[in-house]
């Protein structure tokens, strides 16, 4: 009799707490769809453009380069594309010229021009860009170029009329947008280029120099200890510049690109 009672006691406290958790899924539930309902008036489209690579190489053979820019978001993306010179001092830090871009380049016939420099690319849409370089490539020459949505105006260098312009700025208003833009390193390689990278080893360590005229690359440089590895590491060395590596029981594994041409490594 007494277990009898037990089973139908357990029975009856299962079945309470099925309900109350049935109870607590529609109500998580309903709370998730009223809140999708009250959050779907301010979701805005916006655009979201992806440029691929963050460097990019212009060999000695070439004067120009074709780079795509993609946008993954749900409207219209509006971009100025702006290249700047970037020096390196002595000391390895990097500053930029006070030159203007595209309109001092056209004027000094030297430097880096981004043809188109307002790319209007439509959701879900690709453009491309020709980086053309002119003048003079003795050395080798490095720029950054911004790739920087924008919100445009009536009229401005996209040409958008009065009505397409308050349009899309409208799909802005209501409400915290952010246009996210990207960077992109162009490494212009010399006309006359070579390459001349030698590791040797010296107290206790291995040295990568790079002995050439320009810029070699480290790549999927990592750290192994049997069989634990580090994450990897893109590694540029420009010209003079040296890499040093420990001889500390790790095996330091990356291969070695000149130009077109690739060695892998293991130091240790």
């Amino acid at each position: 009799m007494l277990v009898l009672k037990w089973k139908a006691c357990r029975r009856r406290c299962r079945s309470g707490w099925i309900n109350a958790k049935v109870k607590v899924v529609k109500r998580n539930f309903l709370y998730c769809f009223f809140l999708a309902v009250l959050i779907a008036p301010l979701a805005r489209a916006t655009p979201s453009i992806d440029i691929g690579s963050m460097y990019e190489y212009m060999s000695m053979s070439k004067q120009f380069l074709v780079k795509p820019v993609w946008n993954r978001g749900s409207s219209t993306a509006y971009i100025k594309v702006t290249p700047v010179e970037i020096f390196f001092d002595e000391g390895g830090k990097e500053y930029t010229s006070n030159d203007k871009a595209d309109g001092d380049a056209i004027k000094k016939k030297d430097g880096l021009l981004a043809s188109p420099s307002h790319l209007i690319v439509p959701a879900k849409g690709r453009a491309t860009v020709r980086l053309v370089h002119i003048g003079k490539r003795e050395q080798e020459r490095y720029y950054r170029i911004g790739f920087n949505p924008v919100v445009p105006q009536t009229q401005d260098e996209f040409k958008l009329d009065e009505a397409a312009a308050e349009q899309y700025q409208q799909s802005f208003k209501a409400g915290v947008t952010v246009l996210a833009g990207y960077g992109a390193i162009l490494i212009v390689r010399p006309l006359s280029t070579h390459f001349d990278t030698r590791i040797e080893q010296r107290d206790g360590q291995h040295i990568i120099r790079n002995n050439g005229n320009s810029t070699v690359l480290l790549q999927y440089f990592k750290a192994c200890r049997e069989q634990q590895c580090s994450g990897e590491q893109l590694i540029h060395l420009r010209p003079g510049q040296s890499k040093l590596v420990p001889k500390d029981g790790q095996h330091y594994r990356f291969t070695l690109k000149e130009g077109e041409q690739s060695r892998p490594f293991d130091l240790h």
